[in-house]
């Protein structure tokens, strides 16, 4: 079976979200909560990024924000209940609930055009794509507007994930920046989304701190 990959205008709204999203993570108190299956600091290291190291890590060929796509059980009962209530009644939204908004709009759209990308960005399953397609844009937003904490930061849990991203995924040199990234994406692709307990100092030590100090300057 053919299918067509992501063209160019789906990595520039990956971009663009992943950049909207780290830029509200620094300016946002209230957004820092969905860094909460981070370790503190790696959490303060990526609400601490200059506007280069954002420019960077947005470039990842992946969406850094997660909405639980693997989570049957939670999205069965998102998309069941019928209480979201009207669009029109709903109070007006804070920045976060934008930034929702706006990735679900991106997303709501590849699972009706072209599902193999959307899978490709955010390592989804086909059957929560097509969960997704089969509403309409507005149900969809409804359906969610009860569930406020759903976005969260990908892979949260994966220390071992977010050093190499935090880490090589900025560097100035684009070569290993790329690299990173690209492993970062096989990484969610191939891997479930499992626990990986690592204290900071212990990752840390392996990168004989030459990595780091790349990455600050």
């Amino acid at each position: 079976m053919a299918f067509d990959g992501p063209v160019p205008f789906d990595y520039h709204n990956v971009s663009a979200l992943n950049r909207a999203y780290l830029s509200l993570l620094q300016a946002n108190h209230n957004a820092r909560q969905s860094l909460h299956q981070l370790s503190s600091q790696l959490s303060q290291r990526l609400t601490s990024l200059t506007r280069h190291q954002v420019d960077r890590l947005a470039a990842t060929p992946f969406l850094l924000l997660s909405f639980h796509e693997r989570d049957d059980e939670l999205w069965e009962q998102i998309l069941s209940d019928e209480t979201g209530g009207d669009l029109l009644t709903r109070p007006l939204a804070n920045d976060l609930d934008r930034l929702q908004s706006a990735a679900l709009g991106f997303v709501w759209q590849l699972a009706r055009q072209n599902p193999y990308t959307l899978r490709l960005t955010c390592g989804a399953t086909l059957h929560w794509c097509e969960q997704i397609a089969e509403r309409t844009f507005s149900t969809l937003l409804a359906a969610v507007a009860p569930h406020p904490d759903l976005l969260q930061l990908r892979r949260g849990n994966d220390e071992d994930l977010w050093l190499k991203l935090l880490v090589n995924g900025i560097s100035r040199d684009r070569n290993v920046r790329t690299a990173a990234h690209v492993s970062a994406l096989q990484t969610i692709l191939t891997r479930p989304a499992t626990p990986v307990p690592r204290s900071w100092a212990v990752a840390a030590c392996k990168t004989r701190h030459s990595g780091l100090r790349v990455a600050e300057e």
